[in-house]
Parts: structure tokens; C-alpha cells; sequence
């Protein structure tokens, strides 16, 4: 019988405790139960929270505690508030704002915030466009319902103090700063998995409880329902006590590669979702009779539809580079070198500078693949592209044109120069070894053939470099050949 990790029960048993708990603090009020009956199950979860953060830090030792421990810090913040809040209630009763406990709720946000844009950098490496896009246009929606419904009320309410304004208009400008981040890193590239969803459902459940507690207590019915929403506010606390103790957080800030821009199902009935969101609360403004505010939904509208452009934009321009790029090497592909070497013959003719044409296939690459396994052949593959781009000239395009086989086109180049740039592609390859598994290197050679011409056809100059490169392969491999010039077209007859 498979033995069960003690790693994959914790995080259970601690949502069980949280739902224990939780059931605890939504019934106890509403039954009676006196007020350290019902609000100590609920810093049981707040309290404990922390503690099962450091826990899981210790547990699973992730290499960049760096989010964790800001986790840990602002979760800490926010039970310190909650203990003086409860103080206070049970002591006084009596609350002004903006109270300490306000001040310490604040931080907690801000330290929460910097933890997930923590694993937000950590997990997508540089700039990924289409997800901040489509982030910003799921704020702008979630920001318009938030200042109609909740900043604008309390702005214009005129028997609150200048203080008490500031601190309630902090609580949702808050939220929906942590909704942005949250949105980020759901739609961002980076491994899926339970740590994942639970940290997701941490920040979408506060959101939802805090909103909820805001609107209604704008509405006069906070006592009813707090109850049901400091309940949700324990779950939401629970979560986050989970995702630390999930096995899959040692891993969950690690590097994922930037993805291209997923225009699947699921996105886009969220982007239409929050795109109609706009034009949907004006109508509800209209139809209650309220008085619209034109030049806030207009702009809203106007900015969205340059974002929806902006994202569709990306999104042609990530399908024409995948188009044009090969999959297992990230070079160019035969399609794009093809097209790219059509219109460089023609400005060179034009122009009258010399163009080179390098054929690189890897020698005995086949044996390769039947000794180490197709795996092994790949990062040869891989790496070899990756050096050759890297040590490229400005100007080259280089490719994989099949197989084994790449191609550089190197333009303003004389017959002179050709053989020192295909020694120099010889030497980047051989000269270093290649890891074809964690623990095997090996030594990979290439021949070469090179042709130069300002004046040929490309059929005429491809047909030269693949003759010179047969030659390398006949002289014994490991070397560079440079064809004889490769001749002028035939004048076309009059």
C-alpha cells in the first residue's frame, strides 16, 4: 500500500482546523454564543496563519523564501490587527477611525502586495505584454465598479471626518490592488498546481469579503452579516496558512518560459466579461434613474478599447513569430530565411555589396540521437542555435533549415572576410562541449559550406554553400569550405 507523506496531510489537516473553525464563527454569533465564543475560533486562523507559513518555509525550504517571508510578515501584521480589534470590541466597543488596528490591517496589504508581485518577477521572467494587458483591463472594469460603489460614496458622504474618509477609501483602493496582482499572476506564465490555486483563492475570497462587508455596510445591514463575512474572511486567511503548507510551494516562484498570448475560452469570456462591464453599469445607472457620469464611463470605455487593440495586436504579432520561428531552437525557420535571403539578393544587387551564405550541419549527429536517446539530440540542437546566435554578426539572420542543418545569411561581407566567419562558426561549436544529458558531456563538430556573391539569384547561392558544404563533408568533416564565387543570373532574353 502506497505510504501517504506527512507533506500531503498537513495542508489538509489545516483546512479541516479552518473549516472547523469558520462553521464556528458564522454560527456562534447568530446562536448567542458569547463574543470570545465565536471571535476565538476566528484568531485561531489568523494567529495560526503565520506560524503555518513559517512552518511550510521550513518544511519544504523553497530556494527564494524571499515571498514567503513577506507572506509570513503581512499575515503576521494582519492578526496583530485583528487581536487589537477584538480588544477593542470586547473591551469598549467603541471604535473611531482611524483606530491601530486600521493602521496595522493597511500594512498588511502592502506587505501582502509586495510578496505576490515577488513571485509575480520571479515566476515570468521580463516584460510578459499580453497578460499586463489583459490585468489592466480586468482592473479597469473591477476599479469603475469600485469607485461607483465605494470610493464615491464615502468621498461624498459629509458626516465623516477627513481621517475616517481617508481610511475607508483606503480598504477598497487596497483591494483592488492586490485583485490586479492576483489577476497577474493567475494569467501569467509559470507551473500550475495546488499552491497556486490556493494563493488565488487567499486574494479572490478577501476581495470578495471585503468588498462584500464594505458594500453592505454602506447599505446599514453590517451587523446581520458579519457573521457570514468575518467567516469568509477566516476561510480566505485558511487558504493562504494551505498554500505554505502545500508541498507544490517549493517550487512555485520557479521560472516559467513567457508564453505566447493565450487567447483560449476562459480568457476571453473574462475579458468580455469586464469589457461589458462598463457599458453594462451605465445602462443600470440609466435604468435606476442616476444621474451618469459621462466623462468617467466615456474614458473608461476609450481606454479599454485601446487596451482590446494593444492585445490583439500582440496577439498577431506572437502568431507571426511563431509562424516564422522554430519551435525546438527558437532560430528562425526555412520559411522566414527563405523569404529573408529572397529580399537581401535583391537589395544587394541593387546596392552592389557582397552577401555570404553559411550551411552548418552537425557531423554525426544521428549517432548522437542512437547513443544518448532523441532527448540528448535536442539540446544539442538547442544549444548549438544558441551559441551561433549569440556570436553572431549584426545584421546576420540565422536559421534552422531542417534537421540537423542550419543556415546563416551574413550581407555586406567580402570573399575575404567569408573565411574567417566560417572558422569562427566552426570554432564556437567544436571548441566547447555540449551537455547531452545532466551528466554527459560531449564534443560536437560541424562542417561548413560557404558561398559569397553580390550579384547571384538565391537558388544560384544556396546551390554553391550546398556544394561547398558537401566538400567539407567529403574532406572529413570538422571543416569549412568557401565555394568559388557563385555566378551572375543569366540576363533574361529580350
Amino acid at each position: 500500500m502506497e505510504r501517504i507523506r506527512p507533506s500531503s496531510v498537513a495542508w489538509r489537516l489545516w483546512l479541516a482546523v479552518v473549516a472547523a473553525c469558520a462553521l464556528l464563527r458564522a454560527l456562534g454569533q447568530p446562536l448567542g454564543a458569547p463574543f470570545l465564543g465565536y471571535e476565538i475560533p476566528y484568531l485561531i486562523i489568523t494567529c495560526g496563519t503565520p506560524l503555518m507559513i513559517l512552518a511550510g518555509i521550513r518544511r519544504h525550504r523553497p530556494a527564494h523564501p524571499a515571498g514567503w517571508v513577506l507572506l509570513a510578515v503581512g499575515q503576521a501584521t494582519y492578526a496583530a490587527a485583528d487581536v487589537v480589534y477584538s480588544f477593542d470590541v470586547w473591551s469598549t466597543g467603541e471604535l473611531a477611525e482611524p483606530t491601530p488596528g486600521d493602521v496595522l490591517y493597511l500594512s498588511s496589504y502592502l506587505f501582502t502586495g509586495a510578496a505576490v508581485l515577488t513571485f509575480i518577477r520571479r515566476r515570468t521572467p521580463g516584460w510578459d505584454f499580453a497578460t499586463a494587458v489583459d490585468a489592466l483591463v480586468i482592473a479597469l472594469s473591477a476599479g469603475l465598479l469600485t469607485w461607483e460603489f465605494l470610493v464615491e460614496p464615502v468621498a461624498q458622504d459629509s458626516t465623516l471626518p477627513l481621517a475616517a474618509k481617508l481610511t475607508e477609501v483606503s480598504y477598497p483602493v487596497l483591494d483592488l490592488m492586490l485583485l490586479i496582482l492576483a489577476v497577474r499572476l493567475m494569467l501569467g506564465s509559470g507551473a500550475r498546481g495546488g499552491a497556486l490555486y490556493l494563493l488565488f483563492g487567499y486574494l479572490g475570497l478577501m476581495f470578495v469579503a471585503d468588498t462584500g462587508y464594505a458594500v453592505i455596510g454602506l447599505l446599514g445591514g453590517a451587523n446581520t452579516t458579519e457573521p457570514f463575512t468575518a467567516a469568509l474572511w477566516a476561510v480566505s486567511i485558511g487558504l493562504l496558512g494551505a498554500c505554505a503548507l502545500h508541498p507544490a510551494m517549493r517550487d512555485f516562484d520557479a521560472r516559467g518560459p513567457v508564453a505566447a498570448p493565450d487567447a483560449g475560452p476562459a480568457r476571453l469570456a473574462l475579458l468580455t466579461a469586464a469589457v461589458l462591464m462598463v457599458p453594462g453599469l451605465q445602462l443600470g445607472e440609466h435604468l435606476a434613474g442616476k444621474d451618469l457620469n459621462v466623462p468617467l464611463t466615456s474614458s473608461a470605455c476609450a481606454i479599454m478599447f485601446l487596451l482590446v487593440v494593444a492585445r490583439m495586436a500582440g496577439l498577431v504579432a506572437a502568431h507571426r513569430r511563431a509562424a516564422d520561428t522554430d519551435p525546438l531552437t527558437g532560430a528562425h525557420n526555412r520559411r522566414y530565411f527563405e523569404e529573408a535571403l529572397a529580399a537581401e539578393c535583391r537589395r544587394a544587387a541593387r546596392a552592389g555589396y557582397q552577401l555570404g551564405l553559411l550551411m552548418i550541419d552537425i557531423d554525426h549527429f544521428k549517432k548522437i540521437n542512437d547513443t544518448y536517446g532523441h532527448p540528448a539530440g535536442d539540446r544539442v540542437l538547442r544549444e548549438l542555435a544558441r551559441r551561433l546566435t549569440a556570436g553572431r554578426r549584426a545584421g546576420t539572420v540565422f536559421a534552422r533549415y531542417g534537421g540537423e542543418e542550419f543556415i546563416a545569411l551574413v550581407p555586406h561581407v567580402t570573399r575575404a572576410d567569408l573565411p574567417l566567419i566560417a572558422e569562427r562558426t566552426r570554432q564556437a561549436i567544436a571548441d566547447l562541449p555540449f551537455e547531452a544529458t545532466d551528466q554527459t558531456l560531449i564534443t560536437v563538430t560541424a562542417s561548413i559550406g560557404a558561398a559569397t556573391s553580390s550579384m547571384a539569384d538565391p537558388a544560384t547561392l544556396l546551390k554553391a554553400a550546398d556544394e561547398a558544404l558537401y566538400a567539407a563533408k567529403a574532406a572529413g568533416r570538422n571543416r569549412s569550405v568557401i565555394a568559388p564565387s557563385a555566378p551572375a543570373p543569366a540576363p533574361a532574353p529580350s
